[in-house]
């Protein structure tokens, strides 16, 4: 499950250093060619928090309106993209006491990580795509710290440590939300599957 860094997670994008460089100087095309290249990750990122097309999307407006809004003061930043995504997380959650997401689809390794081993479950191990529906309810029966640390680290596939920086914890504490995440998903899981069993018996 664990996700080398690469250096675009933490390095610098030339281009995006010259998007800021244009904010700073007052011209709008660099806010409107960040809102153009990171958008659609920044919206994937808020229906993550919570699965409200509306909040997401005034969310998003109102941390490029902020940054325009303050860019004389509004510090550099060697990576643009985790600035945002920490911005846009600090914004939602602002706005919200408890965040709930439905998941469109389950990512394949998602999947693999909560397979329930057979003896574990005392019969064959879930089937997945069977389940589809009360895994996604899973999910959502989440906190939402753990709700979001499941969609960067799966759907966006951010490494350990720029979730660390878009959440504002520390990597150890990443590593710990994540697992507890998985396995209250997997206790969610065995319980519906015994329930089903039982039924069935």
């Amino acid at each position: 499950m664990y996700k080398e860094a690469s250096m675009n997670g933490v390095g610098s994008d030339s281009k995006d250093d010259v998007l800021w460089n244009q904010i700073k100087a007052g011209e709008m095309a660099g806010l409107e060619g960040l809102y153009t290249k990171y958008v659609r990750e920044l919206f994937r990122l808020g229906m993550s928090i919570r699965g409200d097309q509306s909040l997401a999307k005034d969310c998003i407006q109102e941390v490029f309106l902020k940054i325009w809004q303050y860019r004389d003061s509004v510090k550099a930043t060697d990576n643009a993209k985790l600035y945002l995504f920490k911005c846009l997380s600090n914004r939602i959650h602002k706005e919200i006491s408890k965040e709930k997401k439905r998941y469109s689809y389950l990512h394949p390794e998602l999947e693999d990580a909560l397979q329930t081993e057979p003896e574990e479950a005392g019969t064959s191990s879930l089937a997945f795509p069977k389940h589809r529906k009360n895994l996604v309810e899973a999910l959502d029966s989440l906190p939402s710290r753990q709700q979001e640390v499941i969609h960067l680290l799966y759907y966006e596939n951010h490494c350990y440590e720029d979730i660390s920086i878009i959440m504002g914890i520390n990597v150890q504490s990443v590593y710990t939300l994540a697992w507890k995440a998985l396995a209250n998903l997997k206790k969610r899981l065995l319980l519906i599957s015994l329930l089903l069993l039982a039924v069935l018996a």
